[in-house]
């Protein structure tokens, strides 16, 4: 049964570290998502796009989320995404997220071959209804699945499945989550952004809350946003949103998760090596991060 049903806040989508033999190093990610869940984050995203959990086995999967509910504090939401691309897997992912006592579950659309809106709803009605009672929140990433959740299909799903508490919008189109909240008039569906660049400005317009990497390297500096909105401190959320855009134009102008893991490894974090299609970053590339991290003064 899951523990509670919202996603307010920030959260942080976790990065997944490595043996040096390649396999999921259990007792780091640990160590990681304490680390993310005492510096001020509300909630933690399992197996996200940032999690690489396209480049997991279901097994470890499974693993990370055991690792998660057993490290994180009580009050942390956990959202444990269990995309797959057939039934019997989803089905395995959700059972193990109801068993572990996850807070909701994630899925996106399917990727790969390109689906009409028809399919598109039925997928999600499937899936969605498949987590029998466990809150559901879908993750529109047009950009990696090249299926974009249109209003029109997430109006249709949540019509139709009670246990849809919200969305994951990372379009990074503002217009998609503005028009989400068109097509949603229940004010207690959540629509979340995940985007770092547009956390303040979702929050403004009204969403609640964002799933943003960025979190999960500096998770004080993430939820300096939340808070200081939360407070009517505009001025000092602008100022923490700033120095987020210039970590994400940095994280996108090398590579996105190596870089963020390139962070890590600079406070001390065993990241490990690429797993496979990825590659490590080059020295020129890590001298990068290094200079604008310390130019940035977050280290």
């Amino acid at each position: 049964m899951a523990k509670s049903v919202t996603m307010r806040g920030i959260s942080a989508p976790v990065l997944t570290p490595f043996y040096k033999d390649g396999t999921v190093n259990c007792e780091e990610y640990k160590r990681l998502i304490r680390y993310i869940t005492t510096n001020g984050v509300d909630g933690v995203f399992i197996c996200g796009t940032t999690g690489e959990f396209v480049n997991l086995t279901i097994r470890e999967r499974k693993q990370l989320l055991t690792a998660a509910m057993e490290s994180v504090k009580p009050e942390t939401h956990v959202l444990f995404n269990t995309t797959a691309m057939n039934l019997e897997e989803t089905k395995e992912l959700l059972d193990w997220s109801a068993k572990c006592g996850a807070n909701a579950v994630s899925f996106t659309a399917p990727y790969y071959h390109k689906y009409d809106q028809k399919a598109l709803i039925s997928y999600f009605q499937k899936a969605t209804r498949l987590a029998g009672e466990q809150p559901v929140y879908l993750y529109n990433m047009a950009g990696m699945t090249h299926n974009p959740i249109t209003p029109a299909v997430l109006k249709s799903v949540a019509e139709s499945c009670p246990n849809l508490r919200g969305i994951k919008d990372s379009s990074m189109d503002f217009m998609v989550l503005l028009n989400y909240q068109c097509a949603i008039e229940d004010s207690s569906f959540e629509i979340i952004t995940g985007n770092d660049a547009q956390v303040l400005t979702a929050l403004q317009a009204g969403a609640a809350g964002g799933v943003i990497a960025a979190a999960s390297v500096f998770p004080a500096l993430c939820a300096e946003i939340w808070d200081k909105f939360q407070k009517g401190d505009l001025e000092g959320a602008r100022r923490a949103q700033t120095k987020v855009l210039k970590l994400r134009e940095l994280f996108r102008a090398v590579m996105p998760v190596m870089s963020h893991k390139k962070v890590l490894e600079m406070q001390g974090f065993q990241m490990g090596p690429a797993r496979y299609p990825f590659r490590d970053l080059t020295e020129e590339e890590s001298k990068r991060v290094e200079q604008t991290i310390h130019n940035l003064g977050l280290m």
